[in-house]
């Protein structure tokens, strides 16, 4: 099972900020996965 961190928690890791996180995804560089209300999860690995 593959973990799932936060937002907050993958720009930390990757040293951007929460807005460019939010631009890739809105690009299709960076693909997030989902909850049920709507918050994005990224894949750790």
């Amino acid at each position: 099972m593959n973990k799932l961190i936060s937002i907050n928690e993958a720009s930390k890791q990757l040293g951007v900020s929460i807005s460019t996180l939010r631009r890739w995804g809105k690009s299709g560089m960076l693909v997030a996965q989902r909850t049920p209300k709507g918050h994005r999860r990224y894949d750790k690995y």
